[in-house]
């Protein structure tokens, strides 16, 4: 039940932030010289009034620093002593801080709670030997394994949430070119090119996911440091339209800008111009992917986008509890050879049709395939 509390709790709180009804216009802050502040391609660390050397910044979903946690996670997989601080926030905004410190063997993972003025206040201590990346569809999970003395022996360190079907809403409209005389807009499903001539815009809801994926990772709701100025002519300038539940974020950058951010968002401008120009499938094929929770009547039954951790709490409370209680999807599969697996298998299915019903839903499998 802790577990559950755990997911409602951040995915309320994901829900309230992206309902947010503001909107900005991020085209960074110039100094006296009228130049950007910040022109490396490294962002500033997090501030957070009380806590020092902040790297990772979690507001409730909103992540600030995520290339940090992959440098991390990097070092850790070649042998190289790191560490790293990240900052939560508790629903009264009181900041939890954990600290990782890897010395070339093991794992130190130090949490503390004493400035949660409505916490239990104390430093817990954990000792552990690997750090493992699951990524999925709709999620990226950071865990720690072989901890000592804690259920399951994993900790999770940090969780990046990007499920674009959890959003009410979610457009955008890309305005481009010298003088931004070029328009994607899925809100009004149409382009406009630079002759005034217009087209029809189909873009397939996986693009959209992937587009969505790569907002979240460049933290899209948060203030921008942009470089509003550059010496390069003819700049081709940039001014994004999020569309998010019932709130907007307007972004303005120019491709010269090499920030870490303007390189970030260039990466997305191309995206959304490269998927615009491809022809889509009207019917992209369905996938599952998630862990196989049991095994019968010539069925798998499949929690979808679950972790590693996920599982092995879900594994037993699923058989006490409806599966209308948990925020996660679930797949019984049919037409799959069973020897071949078996529970705790994480595999990744491509489905012959679509799915029918749901908690859980039913499908044939066309292709099925474990995930190492």
């Amino acid at each position: 039940m802790k577990r559950m509390s755990k997911f409602l709790f951040y995915f309320i709180l994901i829900l309230l932030l992206a309902s947010c009804n503001t909107e900005v216009n991020e085209n960074g802050s110039p100094n006296a010289n009228g130049e950007s502040q910040s022109t490396s391609k490294e962002n500033p660390q997090p501030n957070v009034k009380g806590v020092e050397d902040v790297d990772v910044l979690n507001t409730h979903g909103s992540i600030d620093g995520i290339e940090r946690m992959q440098r991390f996670y990097e070092d850790m997989k070649s042998g190289l002593p790191s560490d790293l601080r990240i900052v939560f926030y508790t629903i009264e905004g009181d900041p939890i801080v954990k600290d990782l410190k890897f010395n070339g063997e093991s794992l130190e993972v130090k949490n503390d709670t004493t400035r949660d003025a409505y916490g239990s206040g104390g430093i817990q201590t954990i000792t552990c030997g690997q750090l493992i990346e699951e990524v999925n569809p709709t999620n990226t999970s950071y865990i720690a394994t072989e901890c000592k003395e804690i259920p399951y022996g994993m900790e999770e360190i940090l969780q990046i949430q990007y499920n674009m079907s959890q959003q009410d809403l979610f457009e955008i409209d890309l305005k481009y070119g010298e003088n931004l005389e070029n328009e994607i807009n899925t809100k009004t499903v149409e382009i406009k090119k630079e002759d005034g001539t217009t087209e029809p815009l189909h873009m397939a809801e996986n693009v959209k996911q992937e587009l969505y994926k790569m907002l979240v990772f460049a933290n899209y709701l948060d203030e921008k440091d942009f470089v509003t100025s550059c010496d390069r002519p003819n700049a081709i300038k940039y001014n994004l339209m999020v569309y998010i539940n019932g709130g907007k974020r307007e972004i303005s950058w120019k491709d010269c800008d090499e920030s870490l951010d303007g390189l970030k968002f260039t990466k997305i401008a191309n995206y959304i111009i490269t998927e615009s120009e491809q022809p889509q499938k009207e019917k992209p094929e369905v996938i599952v992917q998630g862990y196989v929770l049991e095994r019968k009547n010539n069925t798998l039954l499949i929690g979808e986008e679950l972790n590693k951790l996920d599982y092995e709490w879900m594994k037993d409370e699923i058989k006490q509890m409806d599966m209308n209680s948990f925020i996660f999807d679930f797949t019984e599969l049919e037409g799959v050879p069973l020897e071949e697996f078996q529970l705790g298998d994480k595999i990744r299915a491509t489905i012959d049709g679509s799915i029918s019903g749901s908690k859980p839903g039913r499908a044939k499998v066309k292709d099925i395939k474990k995930i190492e």
